[in-house]
């Protein structure tokens, strides 16, 4: 059995924005990876709302994506892949990033879990960066606009697939943009709806059945 951690934000938990809920199995994008793939794979969904790569959070608490992760990587070791989703909340205003100095956040988590899972495992995970879906250009209007930045998230987010990519070529990762899978809703503009977390699942079931050809797990 290959075991694949997915480390990500409200979009792998399954925020669900219609019904201010969590979509069930079934439903969010990770479990239907699991479905698609079968029974040789286990997929471990870590998602959280709000979770940034690198950055504490000066309004909420405990969403720092590098402070928890070396927790994460120690209760799920063995892992023979690591999916880091991650730079939407790092948008948000307050920490004054562009897409390029977000995606250096989730290099840091990158090398982070080489370095980590290095003193757990003999074997080094195969990681896999997917650059997140875009912000919508509806988010001009709606609530999360003043904290996410209005029209520059949209315009910063357009920007991630550029600089991910560099980041996953600079590190020897694996990369898929979510952006060319799937859009956010237009409920809130930044979430998943049910219609594009089939549309990620399939996307990244293609991309892990092309990483295990290339790795000799198929």
């Amino acid at each position: 059995m290959y075991n694949i951690l997915c480390f990500g934000d409200s979009n792998t938990f399954g925020y669900d924005a219609i019904e201010d809920g969590r979509f069930p199995w079934g439903v969010r994008w990770t479990s239907l990876v699991q479905e698609m793939l079968g029974e040789s794979y286990r997929v471990i969904e870590e998602g959280m709302g709000g979770r940034t790569t690198v950055w504490d959070d000066p309004v909420e608490n405990f969403l720092s994506g590098k402070s928890y992760l070396n927790a994460c990587l120690e209760s799920h070791w063995p892992l023979d892949l690591v999916l880091i989703m991650l730079g939407t909340n790092d948008l948000k205003v307050w920490f004054g990033q562009g897409a390029y100095g977000i995606a250096c956040g989730v290099e840091r988590l990158v090398c982070m879990t080489r370095d980590y899972l290095a003193k757990l495992q003999t074997q080094a995970p195969e990681i896999l960066i997917v650059s997140p879906i875009e912000v919508g250009e509806g988010i001009v209007g709606h609530p999360y606009e003043h904290a996410m930045g209005g029209k520059t998230a949209v315009e910063r987010s357009k920007e991630f697939p550029r600089y991910y990519r560099l980041i996953a070529e600079r590190q020897g990762c694996h990369y898929m943009a979510a952006s060319e899978a799937a859009a956010p809703c237009k409920e809130d503009s930044i979430h998943l709806d049910a219609d594009g977390h089939r549309k990620l699942a399939e996307a990244v079931v293609k991309k892990i059945r092309e990483i295990a050809q290339e790795c000799g797990w198929e």
